[in-house]
């Protein structure tokens, strides 16, 4: 008895072990040092929904109907299922299987064998088979399936970062080219009645041939851009629908585009220092890329266990008989077990070598989670730069801007008077709408660049 219960002590032991290294994280670089790295100057918890903070409610609207209806995510989603599905299947096979079965056989014996007799019978009954996890080959496999499942919740985060900033950057181009059009249909009006004065000067002999084509040039050149613009309004708002996941016939985009430009400006921004030191490890690629390894860290746990002896117990226990009345009595009864012990004895190194493949994949793994911390802080970086200095750089525009207007009306009040020529009119308003243009656009990367800043910090959603 006691030899019997030291014998199981020792069983439950051996089932309860696993070989291979447990997972260790690799400290690349301090918080500390990370924080210095993306110039972090407090602590501050990220404001929940991001994309609230540029005063668009139709972004807003936008944005949660992609989160809701977009295929990318959809897609990410039926992965991250797929992989769950996994897990569960290879958690229940390190456990017993039983079937149950039944039948009837009938063998007809040959005439030229000898003496043989025709045999049937029918039998009923259970076999069960275990593969006994003695050193933990399937409690590794579940580790990496599970760690593969936490991967793929984080990538699901990002994919959903990844739609709503592409939303908002579609957006904000289509508000661009809106508002160029806009502009253009505004210049092609003020233009007309330029040409309407050159002409009324041109008929009664004021100016000359020359003022009076470069004015309708002016015009038709204007004209021209406003096609371009249409087509741009069409493709951005057919993206957008792309990526939201509907048809663009149910879009409805308003294009009061100047205001909602104005609104980078003038939103409340987060500021680009304060965020938590660690959103560089909570960012999803990064906690992807660290699942990752922990997977394959697992995996190497797995290959050794191959490499130990292996116990598989397998069993019978039914009924037989050859009259299906007679199939269950006690006398029918049946039953066979087999226990099996395996141990690679020559396999040609295939095992070893298995062992050395998963070590290689773990470096590679290694290194991916390395650099995605490195591209984490050189994004977050870059983001802070980028809209620092677009912000700079629209101020600069709105002053060049205002100037290009006042230059404007003084030259065209010039040219009524007789004082200049038409040329420096034109000149003047070929200058002024490209100033218009740059404003615009540069409103758009103001836009752009906050978008990016918080998709490099995994602001939520």
């Amino acid at each position: 008895m006691r030899k019997a219960l030291y014998l199981g002590v020792s069983f439950v032991w051996c089932a309860s072990c696993s070989v291979g290294e447990d997972y260790a994280n690799p400290q690349f670089y301090t918080d500390a040092t990370l924080a210095r790295a993306t110039n972090v100057s407090t602590a501050t918890p990220l404001a929940q929904k991001w994309y609230a903070d540029f005063n668009d409610s139709q972004l807003t609207e936008l944005i949660e109907k992609g989160l809701q209806n977009s295929t990318q995510i959809k897609t990410a989603v039926a992965r991250m299922k797929q992989a769950r599905a996994q897990l569960q299947i290879t958690k229940v096979a390190a456990l017993p299987q039983i079937n149950a079965q039944g039948g009837y056989n009938y063998e007809k014996s040959s005439k030229n064998i000898g003496l043989a007799a025709d045999s049937h019978y029918y039998s009923a009954g259970f076999d069960a088979s275990w593969e006994v996890d003695l050193w933990g080959k399937n409690r590794r496999q579940i580790e990496a399936k599970r760690a593969n499942l936490k991967a793929l919740k984080y990538t699901l985060e990002n994919v959903r970062l990844a739609v709503a900033a592409e939303i908002a950057a579609n957006y904000f181009n289509f508000l661009e080219s809106a508002e160029n059009l806009h502009l253009a249909e505004k210049n092609v009006r003020l233009q007309h009645e330029i040409l309407l004065t050159v002409k009324a000067k041109y008929d009664n002999g004021l100016t000359d041939e020359a003022a009076f084509n470069e004015a309708k040039y002016l015009l038709e050149n204007t004209q021209a851009q406003i096609p371009t613009y249409r087509a741009e309004v069409e493709s951005y708002q057919n993206a957008l629908a792309t990526i939201i996941g509907v048809l663009p016939t149910e879009l409805n985009l308003k294009t009061n585009a100047s205001n909602k430009l104005s609104s980078a400006l003038r939103g409340k921004t987060q500021n680009l220092t304060e965020f938590p030191a660690d959103v560089v490890r909570l960012r999803p690629d990064v906690a992807a890329a660290e699942q990752k390894l922990i997977a394959q860290n697992a995996l190497i746990g797995a290959a050794v266990a191959e490499l130990y002896p292996n116990i598989n117990l397998s069993g019978l226990w039914g009924y037989a008989a050859q009259s299906g009345s007679k199939l269950i009595r006690a006398s029918s009864q049946t039953y066979n077990y087999a226990p099996l012990l395996s141990l690679p004895l020559l396999d040609w190194n295939r095992l070893q070598n298995n062992v050395l493949l998963q070590k290689y994949i773990k470096e590679e793994a290694l290194a991916d989670y390395k650099q995605s911390v490195l591209n984490a802080v050189t994004e977050i970086r870059d983001a802070q730069t980028a809209y620092q200095e677009a912000v700079k750089s629209a101020q600069s525009q709105y002053r060049a801007l205002q100037n290009m207007r006042t230059a404007v009306n003084l030259i065209q009040k010039k040219y009524e008077n007789g004082l200049i020529e038409f040329s420096d009119v034109m000149t003047a308003e070929q200058n002024l709408i490209a100033a218009e243009q740059a404003y615009t656009a540069i409103r758009t990367q103001i836009n752009q660049k906050k978008i990016a800043f918080y998709k490099a910090v995994a602001a939520p959603l």
